[in-house]
């Protein structure tokens, strides 16, 4: 589950780029990921078998971690549950109401 996560985070990292209304920070700090994961120079050598991709490993989990939310939002045919009932800049963020008797039947009959 975790990694099927993570690999969706990453389809919305070029979709995330493109978006104009994202700020040049956040799109540098994804620009430096996929540099670091390109570059030789690690801080663990590539030459050590599997323990060369630790860091590249940690430093993709933790740019995925600390930019999720902008990502979740800019996955394709992803919705966040939270968006489906937004109701903009709205003060009231939790409402109950109840249905009289005549309302519901009224309701039934309209």
């Amino acid at each position: 589950m975790f990694f099927r996560l993570l690999l969706r985070r990453i389809r919305g990292i070029i979709p995330m780029i493109r978006d104009r209304k994202v700020a040049w920070w956040k799109k540098a700090i994804l620009i430096f990921g996929m540099v670091y994961l390109l570059l030789p120079a690690d801080l663990i050598p590539p030459i050590v078998p599997v323990f060369g991709w630790f860091d590249d490993l940690a430093v993709w989990i933790a740019i995925l971690y600390f930019m999720r939310t902008e990502l979740d939002s800019h996955i394709p045919g992803f919705a966040d549950p939270s968006e489906k009932y937004d109701v903009g800049n709205s003060d009231v963020h939790e409402a109950e109401y109840t249905i009289t008797e005549e309302e519901e039947q009224d309701g039934q009959n309209g």
